[in-house]
């Protein structure tokens, strides 16, 4: 009995120690001309736990970039036959019904990952660019256009996470050649315990509200087949 009890408390101990535990991300991607490399640490317990995994470098072959996609073609009869549908008011009614439960589930999950996401802290964000065309007035314009959606993104990211520091980011013009090379670098830092806490809150809010839509294809989502299209 006691060994139980001390095998149970060790586990209770150790479940307390992870859940919270502070996880650091640390993300660098870079893209140079057609290459780009991704790196991704994961770091607990002020570095004795690290971990660090990388996307290998990806250059496009020119050689072998196409793809081909062949499409079936059909008999000349049926290609001649054309599909009516009616349209009732009972599929209208169905399809505001089925666009108002996407809507409030949408809100219902976004609201669950902003209050993790807003507890995510940023300890650090750089995003530098250089683009640039061989024409003066494009390159003028283009970087123009970067600033404007950099700021755009920041914008939306410092609504979402708890920015420690301010973001620096940049965008240098070229006017001597072609080129679009990027380089971001940030850290994340957030505990084990908020992430598996918002994971439970999602499946709790799945399976409690689980989506009931009207229209037969819909209808597939949430699990009914027995829907009958009008």
């Amino acid at each position: 009995m006691k060994w139980l009890l001390l095998i149970a408390g060790c586990l209770i101990l150790l479940l307390l120690l992870l859940m919270f535990t502070k996880i650091k991300v640390y993300i660098d991607l870079e893209h140079v001309h057609k290459n780009d490399q991704i790196q991704i640490k994961l770091s607990a317990w002020f570095g004795l736990f690290h971990y660090t995994f990388k996307v290998p470098v990806i250059k496009k072959d020119e050689g072998s970039a196409a793809i081909t996609v062949k499409k079936e073609q059909g008999r000349k009869e049926e290609s001649k036959k054309e599909e009516t549908k009616k349209i009732t008011p009972e599929n209208l009614r169905d399809g505001f019904a089925d666009l108002r439960t996407m809507i409030v589930h949408i809100v219902g999950f976004h609201r669950i990952v902003r209050q993790f996401t807003r507890k995510v802290k940023v300890k650090k964000f750089v995003w530098h660019s250089r683009v640039g065309t061989k024409n003066a007035a494009h390159t003028g314009m283009l970087t123009g256009a970067c600033w404007a959606l950099k700021g755009s993104i920041i914008g939306l990211l410092t609504s979402y996470l708890n920015f420690q520091i301010m973001p620096s980011y940049s965008v240098t013009p070229d006017f001597q050649r072609w080129q679009a090379n990027t380089l971001i670098s940030c850290i994340l830092q957030f505990r084990i315990g908020q992430a598996m806490w918002t994971g439970i809150k999602l499946l709790r809010y799945w399976k409690g509200r689980k989506a009931n839509f009207k229209s037969r294809n819909l209808a597939r989502l949430s699990g009914d087949s027995n829907k009958q299209s009008f």
